[in-house]
């Protein structure tokens, strides 16, 4: 096993393997899996280490989160306790920042934003704001940034990154003045990035944003320079692609937008066809049971683990694929996506489909979550460029620590290579966030280049935009927290364009292996669609 070459300072290696079979002579492969990179979570800081505050600067350290003990379904997970976790932060910044006294409170909106700026105006020694986003929607960063003090806007492991996307990029756009960000899976940098307050001991909000930022560019690595084990793709011609997709069929489980519908179908020829919860149950009905527990038995035998799953809930489950495995076939279609969560949570969707969804993609098929038709239409259309290849819609994070992107989600293919592929292997577990039902954990293989793309239907004055980002797997991380799949790969390019565009585009994003840059910039400008850079 070797050190990763650009991560010397960090306590842990990537584990670098020798060629497989299968894979091109001379390539170099590490192991499929990365668990347990660094402990994002902070230890509890011994009393002992935290020094005395007296003439530090005052920051107020504020939570943007729901509640202290998690009552809502969303990343982390129903019932994740905050309170030793937020102890432990407080604490780890009062030790690791000398100069700082970080005095923590909660907010979840702009009221209880509004609720601290007050009490800090009555103070008056509060010189600046680390907003901490715990989960992924509380909007507390927008009322914070009112106080016009100097802000500092972190992420938390797994837990708010979405909010953290979403937010971070619209204060970038806003161009917020004495403001900064950091967003690392590695709390060692939330910490450093803190360190930047010291300067307001004689400075100014500049040279506090600029401190903040010369940390976060230094402790970015650098592209690790180690070569893929494949070159690009082989693909076919846009005017191939558009032939291909011409006519498939995309079922809309509840939830679709007409003016959508419309698009697709004007701009790729692609129709997208609306289906009710009903016709999914009724033909979750007629599934026979002994095929139903066939698939149990199979799961039972090929998956690497299954963790807090029952047999019933796997044969609910295993019933859902059969059922939209008809009703794909009953409407001529390629493609469902159901709006899983929103069903599941009302009781009108029978069992998840993370499973079935697992079990299309490796028949060629497309099943996705959360009636996300754009992400669909982005899988059919790259799927037929790529001759097969299977895409991977997540709730990506950003984690600078790593110069990656963290592509999260609850399900996954077992066959990113297409239908013929060797499947990957697997786990199965509760849905993530509420702990219910069953997902998957699919373990992408390491060391292939990946492309990440979306559709903007309506961008660029209604002509419509494609997003793109290349990168390199380094693995797949098996934290606890959020969705269960998370394929972790090294950005290429530009990484610093990676906060920028996530209020613009939503968290979805849509990720292949393979190298096909050049071919997304030449369908695009087929079809009329800027291209958007996304590192």
């Amino acid at each position: 096993m070797t050190a990763c070459a650009t991560c010397g300072r960090r306590d842990f290696i990537y584990g670098l393997m020798t060629a497989t079979a299968g894979v091109a002579a001379g390539a170099t492969v590490p192991s499929r899996e990365l668990a347990d990179f660094f402990a994002a979570l902070p230890a509890p800081t011994p009393a002992d280490a935290i020094p005395d505050k007296t003439g530090a600067v005052n920051v107020r350290l504020v939570f943007a989160i729901w509640d202290d003990v998690q009552v809502k379904k969303t990343w982390p997970n129903v019932g994740f306790d905050f309170r030793p976790v937020m102890k432990n932060v407080t604490d780890a910044l009062n030790a690791g920042v000398p100069g700082v006294k970080f005095v923590p409170g909660m907010a979840f909106d702009g009221a209880g934003a509004a609720k601290i700026l007050d009490e800090d105006a009555k103070s008056g020694d509060v010189k600046g704001y680390l907003v901490i986003q715990m989960n992924s929607w509380p909007k507390a960063i927008a009322g914070i940034v009112k106080a016009g003090k100097p802000t500092l806007f972190c992420s938390f492991p797994y837990s708010g990154i979405g909010g953290w996307d979403v937010q971070n990029a619209a204060m970038l756009r806003r161009k917020v003045k004495d403001y900064a960000f950091m967003s690392s899976l590695d709390f060692s940098d939330t910490i450093g990035a803190a360190r930047a307050f010291e300067a307001l001991k004689s400075g100014t909000g500049d040279d506090f944003v600029k401190a903040a930022t010369e940390y976060r560019l230094a402790h970015t690595p650098p592209e690790s320079g180690i070569k893929p084990c494949e070159g690009p793709l082989d693909c076919l011609s846009p005017e191939e692609t558009l032939a291909a997709v011409k006519g498939k069929k995309i079922l809309s489980v509840e939830r679709c937008d007409e003016k959508m519908k419309t698009k697709i179908l004007k701009d790729f020829g692609i129709v997208v066809e609306d289906v009710k919860f009903d016709e999914l149950n009724a033909a979750w009905e007629k599934v026979p049971d002994t095929l139903a527990r066939a698939k149990v038995d199979e799961w039972k035998r090929t998956a690497r683990k299954i963790a807090g799953v029952s047999d019933e809930t796997l044969f609910g489950c295993a019933k859902q694929f059969y059922g939209m495995k008809e009703v794909l076939k009953a409407h001529v279609a390629v493609a469902i996506s159901v709006n899983c969560l929103g069903g599941c949570y009302t009781g009108k969707l029978q069992a998840y489909p993370c499973l079935g969804f697992m079990e299309l993609q490796d028949l060629g098929l497309f099943g996705t979550c959360e009636n996300d038709i754009r992400s669909t239409t982005a899988m059919v259309v790259f799927n037929a460029m790529t001759r097969g290849r299977m895409g991977y819609i997540s709730d990506p994070a950003i984690d600078s620590s790593r110069r990656a992107m963290v592509f999260a989600h609850c399900v996954a293919t077992r066959k990113f290579l297409g239908p013929q592929d060797v499947p990957a292997p697997y786990e199965i577990e509760t849905h993530s966030e509420d702990r219910e039902g069953a997902s998957v954990r699919a373990l992408a293989p390491v060391n292939y280049p990946v492309t990440t793309v979306q559709f903007h239907f309506f961008g660029d004055g209604g002509k419509g935009c494609v997003l793109v980002q290349t990168g390199r797997t380094i693995g797949n991380d098996l934290d606890d927290r959020a969705c269960r799949t998370k394929i972790v790969a090294e950005v290429t390019g530009d990484f610093e364009k990676s906060y920028g565009l996530w209020d613009l585009w939503g968290w979805h994003r849509v990720t292949f292996l393979g190298d096909f840059k050049k071919d997304v910039e030449a369908f695009a400008k087929k079809i009329g669609y800027r291209v958007v850079y996304e590192s």
